[in-house]
């Protein structure tokens, strides 16, 4: 899977080395796939220890419709999971996990409040989803990402997602969820 990732940035990479600025505002939708990350460390530090991380089934698929320069909602779904074993919340996975998500989002695109950046889109969002890990909540989520765009249809995005698990279940709890994903405008 990392590997067929990997080929994937690197031809897309090497397809747009000469793009120019391309993008203008227009109501659009876009695509996303990618790949994505769970923190098990429930409300501890999450840069105390980073290798606890789930990475298993970790796909990440998204899509958004940008409305106005500045604002956009968007429908993600990820999968993951924890193996047996494996540290979360304070203990181990008694088996196998299967983390689901579903969240919808309201982005607010800020980069132009910033600088000037033909390529580059800075953006915050929230809004409410539901998880399953052990159990089924519902959750409250604050995200910051950043987009770089490598023409007018293609590009790539990083977002840091915190998870506020309204109901706490044992496992199904506040967590940090980070996605790498590749974006197609439709």
């Amino acid at each position: 899977m990392k590997k067929i990732i990997i080929c994937l940035f690197i031809s897309v990479i090497g397809y747009t080395v000469n793009a120019q600025r391309f993008y203008s505002f227009e109501k659009n939708w876009k695509a996303s796939v990618g790949v994505n990350t769970v923190g098990s460390l429930n409300t501890e530090n999450p840069f105390k220890r980073l290798g606890d991380y789930a990475f298993r089934f970790p796909l990440a698929v998204a899509l958004e419709y940008q409305w106005d320069k500045e604002f956009a909602a968007e429908l993600d779904i990820s999968l993951n999971g924890y193996k047996a074993g494996n540290y979360i919340n304070k203990g181990t996975a008694p088996q196998n996990l299967t983390y689901f998500s579903t969240n919808a989002n309201l982005k607010w695109i800020f980069t132009d409040h910033l600088f000037d950046s033909e390529q580059l889109d800075l953006y915050l969002s929230g809004g409410l989803g539901l998880l399953y890990v052990d159990d089924m909540t519902s959750t409250a989520n604050l995200s910051v990402g950043v987009q770089y765009w490598f023409n007018q249809d293609i590009g790539v995005r990083f977002q840091s997602t915190s998870k506020f698990a309204l109901a706490k279940k044992l496992y199904a709890n506040n967590h940090f969820q980070h996605s790498l994903m590749m974006i197609f405008r439709l």
